[in-house]
């Protein structure tokens, strides 16, 4: 699934969305706009009201946003969706950038748990990379955490 059918799901869904777009090429390519195949009025108002952009070029940001959400009592978001956190770690290899991403998809599951949240959704920028890596990642930190 891609990030319009992503988008396209959460405007029928009830509740609020935070999308963090990470990285420039997934920045480019949400600016440059996404497709609806339901561009009516009411899906466009739900979208601008219940759908919360932010977009981050580091990991760290991410990091720092997650442990903010950790430490407040209430969460407003309903659902978390990190788009393109394949184009700030594919093509690294480094510890640090292991032990980074770690961090955060340990973070972000608690929050997940924590807050009791609906969903939270990977989506990478660039299907034609392998990330089974990061598949296998994120699986074992849901499985560990949720």
């Amino acid at each position: 699934m891609g990030i319009n059918e992503v988008v396209d799901d959460l405007t029928k869904k009830d509740g609020k969305t935070l999308v963090f777009v990470l990285g420039q090429d997934a920045r480019d390519k949400i600016e440059a706009g996404l497709t609806s195949c339901d561009n009516n009025l009411s899906t466009i108002e739900k979208s601008r009201h219940d759908i919360k952009v932010l977009f981050l070029n580091k990991l760290q940001y991410l990091f720092m946003f997650l442990m903010k959400l950790e430490a407040e009592k209430t969460c407003i978001y309903d659902n978390i969706v990190l788009y393109g956190l394949d184009s700030l770690v594919l093509d690294k290899d480094n510890v640090e950038i292991i032990r980074l991403l770690n961090l955060i998809l340990s973070t972000l599951y608690k929050v997940y748990r924590l807050h009791n949240l609906n969903d939270i959704i990977t989506e990478w920028y660039d299907n034609t990379k392998d990330t089974t890596t990061l598949d296998r990642m994120v699986d074992y930190w849901k499985f560990l955490l949720c």
